[in-house]
């Protein structure tokens, strides 16, 4: 790929330290706000969603948008580079394949021997967010499986992975952007399989030098998990078997 900087590793520093201050902020104004904290999930639960993933969405936006225009930088350079869409698919299939069959091991691990793996466990229910509304539902869908996707791979891959690869040697900016990609969800619960999800779409950044292959597989991705999660809350009986392979992030 491409190993053109335009970041440095103290940027990657800074844009994080003002994220965790917009992050405090951010709590304290929420928590003043009675009319929000008062809404309930029933009527206002993909309401609720929408106001804190826009929150959360500034809060990374505003200092990477500073950092950007302080070093001069174009979104096209985060990684916007047509590969073709058979190109796409078959790093997407690989990706896929990788991913699946270690979730597979994993699974057949836990069921045959007993046992719960740290950070293999079930992730949060997205349900209660879709409220009695089908509006919100829309919105909440369309939030996990397209823009979510879309929005961390600018983020996670063109700036962190892409600046870390830079700086640091290729196996440890690898390891270190998925660890920072998985922890940042603050769902301990399913640490690893988000790591790993870090380290395919890693891969496929750095095997096509583009965002495209990783969106695409992210929006797929998001948008299996979502589905199954909807089914699952249809028949919870479906849970016990296949819970531990439904990860996605947003």
């Amino acid at each position: 790929m491409n190993k053109k900087v335009f970041f440095k590793i103290w940027d990657l520093v800074w844009v994080f330290l003002s994220v965790a201050a917009l992050v405090i902020l951010g709590q304290l104004f929420l928590g003043n706000i009675e009319y929000f904290a008062q809404m309930d999930d029933e009527s206002f639960g993909g309401l609720v969603f929408l106001v804190i993933y826009l929150i959360q969405t500034l809060i990374f936006a505003i200092p990477l948008l500073a950092m950007m225009k302080i070093r001069g930088v174009a979104i096209r350079d985060f990684g916007f580079k047509r590969v073709g869409w058979k190109n796409i698919l078959k790093i997407v299939g690989l990706g896929y394949l990788a991913y699946i069959s270690i979730m597979m091991v994993v699974m057949q691990i836990t069921i045959s021997y007993n046992i719960e793996l740290p950070g293999f466990g079930q992730q949060e229910s997205h349900m209660d967010f879709f409220g009695d509304q089908k509006v919100w539902a829309i919105v909440v869908i369309a939030i996990i499986a397209i823009i979510a996707p879309l929005i961390e791979e600018v983020f996670f891959r063109g700036f962190v992975f892409q600046t870390m690869l830079k700086a640091w040697p290729k196996w440890l900016a690898f390891i270190a952007s998925a660890a920072v990609f998985a922890g940042i969800h603050l769902e301990f619960q399913v640490f690893m399989p988000l790591f790993l999800l870090g380290l395919v779409l890693n891969w496929m950044f750095y095997k096509s030098g583009s965002l495209y292959p990783g969106i695409f597989f992210h929006i797929v991705n998001n948008s299996i998990a979502i589905g199954l999660e909807y089914y699952i809350y249809l028949h919870p009986e479906v849970l016990d078997m296949y819970g531990a392979m439904i990860h996605f992030s947003q």
